[in-house]
């Protein structure tokens, strides 16, 4: 299984409305292959990954996407290069 982490602001500025909303199609299609946990709003993640801006993902602890709403393509690249 491979972790997803995805980041955002409280309350969620558009680009992290659309990485939860990605998020959760990830989810619906992966299914086991992928587990997903949503950080909203500051918490001590951020501070673990070195997060500095929103919206962000972290897959297998590694951060991927800082600053910028991921297309559904570029998550799942990355997602395929972690073997899911």
């Amino acid at each position: 299984m491979v972790r997803l982490e995805v980041f955002t602001a409280e309350p969620p500025c558009p680009g992290c409305l659309k990485l939860l909303e990605l998020a959760d199609r990830i989810k619906a299609e992966y299914g086991d292959k992928v587990e997903v946990i949503k950080h909203i709003g500051p918490c001590e993640e951020f501070t673990k990954y070195g997060i500095t801006v929103v919206p962000a993902a972290v897959i297998e602890e590694k951060i991927k996407i800082m600053g910028v709403c991921p297309s559904e393509k570029t998550l799942k690249t990355a997602l395929w290069e972690a073997g899911a």
